[in-house]
């Protein structure tokens, strides 16, 4: 059921149509506030947590292992030398202390946001 009058707040976030205003077809459109909800929705966190923790149990040479496992894992292809290169980078900066997350579960968190991940070619 759809109120017209209190559209729920999730549905306008993904720019759910007017209730009041009929349309012969529905068009296709993006918000930027659908990928801000991807990166920080409690489900998308703990899919994160849960790929980051595959890799290291699957993958537990070094980073640059797991690095490449993940992104045969999520993309279904070998890392480059470039992103293999700035995935080192990134995970040994320190820590951010702002976050509950572990470095590797941010990674993970953007990989499973990334434009590759969500769309088909």
């Amino acid at each position: 059921m759809v109120s017209r009058h209190e559209l729920d707040s999730l549905l306008r976030l993904f720019d759910f149509p007017d209730a009041n205003i009929t349309s012969e077809k529905r068009s296709e459109t993006t918000v930027p506030q659908q990928q801000l909800f991807v990166l920080n929705s409690p489900f998308m966190l703990d899919q994160a947590k849960a790929f980051s923790a595959r890799v290291h149990n699957e993958a537990v040479a070094n980073d640059e292992t797991r690095i490449q496992h993940a992104f045969q894992l999520a993309y279904s292809r070998s890392a480059s030398d470039v992103e293999v290169e700035l995935g080192l980078a990134y995970l040994g900066r320190e820590a951010d202390k702002q976050t509950a997350l572990t470095r590797w579960e941010l990674y993970a968190q953007v990989l499973l946001s990334g434009n590759e991940f969500m769309y088909l070619d």
